[in-house]
This record gives C-alpha cells, structure tokens and sequence, in this order.
C-alpha cells in the first residue's frame, strides 16, 4: 500500500512538474498580453490562495501567532523568489529563466550548513561549481559577462531567494512542527498580499482586458500554484527528498520544450550545453553518482 502511495505521489509530481515548466513560457505570454509582473503575480497568489482556504478550511483553526510570524519571513523569501523570476522572465528567455532558476537546489545544502549545521560535503561544491559554470556559458555573450543580460542576473537572485525559502520553511517546520499545508498557505497569503501591494504601487492596469487573456493567470494560479504546492507537498510527506529534487530538476527541461512548443523559442547551443551542466549540477548534488556505496555482508 505504502509503495502505491509513493508511485502514485511521483507520478502526480512529474505532472506537476511538466506544469511547472510550463509555466515559464505562459509567464512570457500573460507579460506579453499586457499584463504587469506584480499583476500576475497577485493573480496567481489570490487564486491560489483562495483554493486552498477551500480545501483547508477545517484545519484554519490551528493557525496561532508562531504560523503567522514565520509563515510571514519565509512567504517574503516566496514573493522574492517569484518577484525576481518573473521579472527576469522579461528581459531573458523562458528556457534559461527556467535552468538558472533550478540552481536554488544546489544552494540549498550551503543554506542547510548555516541553519542545521549539517557539513557541506564535496559533491556539494562540485555540483555548485558545475551548475554556476553552466549559467556564466548560458550567459555569456561576445560583449563578455561586462554585458550579461539583465533577466539572467535577476533569476540568479531569484534561485537564491528560493534557496531562502526552501530552507527556513524547512527549519521553522521542524522547529515548531508546522502542518505543512497550514505554512505553505501562510506562505501563499504572504506573497499574495506583497504582490497586490505592489500591483497597486507599481503596475498599469492593462488598457483592455478580453476575458480569454485571463488563461494563463488562471493556469498560474490554479495548476502551478495552487496544485503544485499540494502535490508537492505530499510527495515530500511520502517519497525521499533525494527523489522529488531529482523530478523537480527536469521543470527546467520542461520549460524549454515549452519554449520552443508555445512561444517558438530558438534554443542556442550556449543555452543547451549551460542548461545540461546546470542539471547535471544538480544530479550530482542530489544522487552523488560517484559515491562509493558500502557493500552488504551477508
């Protein structure tokens, strides 16, 4: 029974994580339709939010002040993380916003050092070395990095802002034995209200809004959101760490199939041999294929 719960919990999570990855080339086309970032960011959030006030309407009760001060300090990390890649989605492309976000994944383990004291071992800095490499080739232009592109730059943030968020939701759980889901809608609210203010202060209404302009804030909100966060959150409950980081990692593949599917984007040689360093980073940081396993005596 146990190994159905954590084929079907994969399962669901690579579908996610296929929605994930589109998710990147949509992003372009709601900035394209008109729409401002802090806009659809507040959109995505709100419906998010919404949603999961529906689903866990039951448990709002067990909310104390702890949930909502940390919920608060790691939903801001959330709205960085989002603010800086959805930016960035605006001056770069949806394929590398997608690989150099998912450098978050090998920053984590430097991050775990400073809050868990758990040793940082030399996959880690072999991963982090391989990954950063794969972003200065994806990123490098004849002009040299002097003129790195703008949208890479704020990605980059945005990979070390999740790192954050991962991180301390990870470290305030433990510590106070949060429900998950109850954090994450902490979370959710948290960037939702920064978005909205955000909206208000910093973006133009779109001069008309034709409500079929609409799908790609409703798949944000509804499919990458509200339904990424629950899957996952399950398949973290039920799988290995090691395996749902793995599954994530291919959102950055599914966000440039995505790219040259929806938007006809152009894949350069730099943003594919950048991106399969990038992943292989990654594979390295969470499978250590090299590592010596220790042989059973019978």
């Amino acid at each position: 029974m146990a190994e159905k719960k954590v084929v079907f919990a994969e399962s669901a999570l690579i579908i996610i994580t296929i929605i994930w990855g589109l998710g990147f080339p949509i992003t372009k086309v709601a900035l394209d339709l008109g729409f401002g970032v802090n806009t659809i960011m507040a959109s995505r959030f709100f419906i998010a939010s919404i949603l999961l006030i529906l689903i866990y309407n039951k448990k709002l009760k067990l909310i104390d002040k702890k949930y909502i001060k940390y919920g608060i300090i790691t939903g801001l990390f959330l709205f960085l993380g989002f603010y800086f890649q959805t930016v960035g989605n605006v001056y770069t492309t949806p394929s590398k916003n997608g690989f150099i976000t998912q450098l978050n994944i090998v920053f984590v383990p430097f991050l775990y050092f400073l809050f868990f004291k758990k040793s940082v071992d030399k996959y880690n800095v072999i991963s982090v070395a391989i990954a950063v490499i794969g972003m200065f080739i994806m990123s490098y232009n004849r002009d040299g990095f002097s003129k790195i592109n703008i949208g890479d730059i704020l990605t980059f943030f945005c990979a070390i802002m999740v790192a954050f968020h991962v991180t301390t939701g990870s470290f305030y759980q433990k510590n106070y034995d949060f429900d998950p889901a109850l954090f994450v809608l902490i979370n959710i609210m948290t960037a939702m209200v920064l978005s909205m203010v955000f909206m208000l202060l910093f973006d133009d209404a779109p001069s008309i809004i034709i409500w079929y302009n609409l799908w790609p804030l409703i798949f944000l909100g509804f499919l990458n959101t509200a339904l990424g966060f629950l899957v996952q959150s399950y398949a973290l409950k039920v799988s290995l760490p090691t395996r749902v980081s793995l599954i994530v990692a291919l959102e950055s593949v599914f966000a440039a199939i995505g790219s040259v599917l929806i938007i006809h984007e152009v894949l350069s040689v730099a943003t594919v041999v950048g991106g399969l360093l990038i992943i292989s980073g990654i594979i390295i940081n969470e499978a250590k294929p090299f590592k010596k396993r220790a042989i059973k005596s019978f």
